[in-house]
């Protein structure tokens, strides 16, 4: 066993057992959903593309303490570059009319459309580092929501590439419930592996006080880096599952109303940790899916009379936010993943041997 950990890191080790244990709730949860109506396994291919998604904003936000606004604009780059390389050269050159040669020539299978995207998304995710990644506190989240900003400025000015407004569509509909599954359990492992590091572990010690971290020889500013481009890549994995499942993209995807609904399921699950992440977007996609549907239906209770319940999912997400914050101020998971939860719930439960007699105080001695 000690050769073992010699050659295999207690640490890794420990987050690979905690990541097999979500994905096998992950894959639980695939298995049921891919077994139902078309409408049950839409919904299962969402919430595994949102675990990508979240678990992404999570690998920055939660290891961080700097909460980003602006990770949907890597999802979007992977989502329009992946959607672009795999589309057939014909349809491109009928409807796409600013695209460079080697973009309107190219066509690849999902995976390696995929790791093209994230190679490219993480070489913008580093440019964009030497500017936002200098900023803290709230100079810091302005700085990501500009990102968002100035993103779906891109996407929407961009119309000889992306098609504008209008979206980019025909895309192949090659996100499966394998397909997202996969995505899923990759974003997991990456993630868990990524806390329990070294550098994650000087993340985590930094987001209380990074001047204080930064006084006992942290270089806080390289473990935000690694985070941030690591986070940068899971969105890019994420955006682009997500254009190979709707078949069209457009800025929308990727702008303000998305963007709410990821930090939601974050604080909702918890940003400290993964598994946090994994339950958030479990919740509020079954949120977003039980009620949206209730938005078409009229509500006459009184004096209140509403045709068409517009907005419920929103007023619903809020208040299940607040509730969170009130109930458990740190998500449902809190700080423990879940893993390290079962092992302490076992431990709290393992009956206690009796002290010897010797070591009893004299009022716990029995009268005889």
């Amino acid at each position: 066993m000690g050769a073992f950990t010699k050659l295999v890191p207690v640490w890794l080790l420990r987050a690979l057992a905690g990541a097999a244990l979500l994905a096998l709730l992950l894959a639980l949860v695939a298995l049921v959903g891919g077994g139902g109506s078309s409408s049950l396994q839409d919904a299962t291919v969402l919430l595994l593309i949102n675990v990508v998604l979240v678990t992404g904003l999570q690998v920055f936000t939660g290891n961080s303490g700097i909460v980003s606004f602006g990770h949907l604009a890597f999802a979007g780059v992977g989502a329009y570059l992946a959607a672009i390389l795999t589309l057939e050269p014909v349809l491109k050159a009928g409807y796409i009319d600013g695209l460079p040669t080697f973009l309107a020539d190219a066509h690849l299978d999902l995976w390696p459309a995929i790791a093209v995207a994230v190679a490219f998304t993480v070489l913008v995710a580093l440019v964009l580092s030497f500017a936002l990644l200098r900023l803290d506190g709230g100079a810091a989240v302005i700085g990501t929501l500009a990102l968002l900003l100035a993103a779906n400025t891109v996407f929407s000015a961009a119309s000889g590439i992306t098609r504008g407004a209008g979206g980019l569509a025909t895309i192949p509909r090659e996100t499966t419930i394998g397909v997202a599954l996969i995505g899923a359990i990759g974003a997991v492992v990456v993630a868990r592996i990524f806390r329990e590091s070294a550098v994650g572990l000087r993340l985590r010690a930094s987001s209380g006080d990074a001047l204080a971290a930064g006084s006992i020889g942290v270089d806080v500013r390289a473990a935000r880096r690694w985070a941030w481009l690591l986070s940068a890549a899971i969105c890019a994995v994420g955006g682009a599952l997500l254009a190979h499942r709707q078949t069209v993209v457009a800025p929308s995807n990727f702008y303000l109303q998305p963007t709410f609904l990821l930090v939601a399921m974050l604080i909702v699950g918890g940003m400290r940790t993964v598994s946090g992440a994994v339950v958030g977007a479990a919740v509020v996609t079954a949120i977003q899916q039980g009620v949206l549907p209730l938005e078409d239906h009229a509500l006459h209770l009184g004096p209140l009379d509403l045709d068409r319940l517009t907005g419920l999912t929103q007023v619903v997400l809020v208040l299940a936010i607040l509730l969170a914050m009130a109930w458990r101020r740190r998500g449902l998971a809190g700080d423990h993943e879940l893993d390290e939860a079962l092992v302490r719930a076992v431990r709290d439960h393992r009956p206690r041997t009796p002290d010897p007699p010797s070591l009893r105080t004299p009022s716990e001695i029995p009268d005889v």
